[in-house]
């Protein structure tokens, strides 16, 4: 059969860190630096060297105290870089298929990094831990919306190339001096990883089965200017909706058909919009991040929403996702089993 099926899934969100409005960066940047090379040099440092657990503390208790919209928790990773965190979850995964499993046909690599050589040395490090014959690509300045992108080419893979059975979905985010990661719209931007694994449906299959991904551009009819944080809902509001609803419709489906509902993470206020339409609600979760993980969210928010959460045979989930360069995606999974879950892997 040609329907895919996610068969496992891997996340990975760091330890938070307190990371003030006014600098955008962790607390040990916010020293002045020099301009240029060095400065770049000094501030990677600082990222990575270790922390006392005094500063840390300090920093901790300040966000506590501080103004909301001061400061803001966000899941920060010290110890390794983007490579790191996407092979970190690709090994997961791989490591705990069974040693007869059919090898891994496809590696994709979602992210937001803006450099080229980042997407296709990443996806070449995947390759190294897939192993042959896995061949990779990357999915880029998608954010939020890259995983659907992926999971969309995924079905089509497998529909077009009958030697394709499996697929390695990988997607990580790391932030660095000097980009802040406070955007305009008052979202601060988090390090994560996440993946999934997608098969081609088989009898003993068991997993999510992907009904149908999708992930669209966003048209703006007004003029470009600087979002805010009402921009985020006025703006994807309508078409997450037009997305959903075709997605239901193309299926013969209605929104209470749906068992699970699982929003995007950015923005409360979006996901009480999508779910008012839907006439439903979306799964809480007790931890609830003040971070957007970007690429990483989607992936991130299904494993948590497996996690906490038990789904019935034929059980529909809806998630959905939105990339602040323009981008809205969703899915929707029938479950059939539960798919093998990693959550934070050493």
């Amino acid at each position: 059969m040609n329907t895919p099926v996610i068969t496992a899934l891997a996340s990975y969100v760091p330890r938070t860190v307190a990371v003030h409005r006014e600098c955008g960066i962790e607390p040990t940047l916010g020293a002045p630096i020099q301009s240029g090379w060095h400065a770049w040099v000094a501030s990677w440092k600082a990222d990575y060297a270790p922390h006392p657990t005094e500063k840390a503390a300090a920093a901790r208790s300040a966000a506590v105290n501080a103004p909301p919209d001061e400061f803001r928790c966000v899941p920060v990773e010290r110890d390794t870089d983007l490579s790191g965190l996407a092979a970190k979850v690709a090994q997961t995964i791989c490591a705990g298929r069974p040693v007869d499993a059919a090898p891994i046909d496809i590696a994709m690599f979602c992210h937001s990094s803006l450099n080229e050589h980042v997407s296709t040395t990443i996806a070449g490090r995947l390759r190294a831990v897939v192993g042959t014959p896995c061949f990779p690509f990357s999915v880029s300045q998608q954010q939020g919306a890259s995983t659907f992108t992926a999971l969309q080419l995924a079905g089509d893979l497998l529909i077009a190339e009958p030697e394709i059975h499996t697929i390695l979905i990988v997607a990580a985010e790391k932030w660095c001096p000097p980009f802040s990661r406070w955007t305009d719209q008052g979202i601060v931007q988090g390090d994560a990883a996440g993946a999934i694994l997608v098969e081609r449906t088989r009898p003993t299959s068991c997993g999510l089965v992907v009904i149908d991904a999708r992930a669209s551009r966003l048209h703006r009819f007004a003029t470009p200017a600087p979002l805010s944080s009402l921009d985020i809902r006025t703006d994807w509001v309508p078409a997450l909706r037009s997305t959903i609803d075709a997605i239901l419709l193309r299926h013969a489906l209605q929104p209470n058909d749906l068992g699970t509902v699982v929003g995007a993470g950015i923005d409360r206020q979006l996901d009480e919009a999508i779910c008012r339409h839907l006439s439903r609600r979306v799964i809480e979760f007790s931890d609830r991040r003040r971070a957007h993980l970007g690429a990483a969210e989607p992936i991130v928010q299904l494993a948590n929403a497996l996690e906490s959460h038990d789904l019935s045979v034929c059980d529909r989930i809806l998630t959905w996702g939105i990339g602040l360069g323009g981008f809205a995606g969703c899915a929707l999974f029938e479950s059939h089993g539960s798919p093998l879950l990693y959550l934070n892997p050493p």
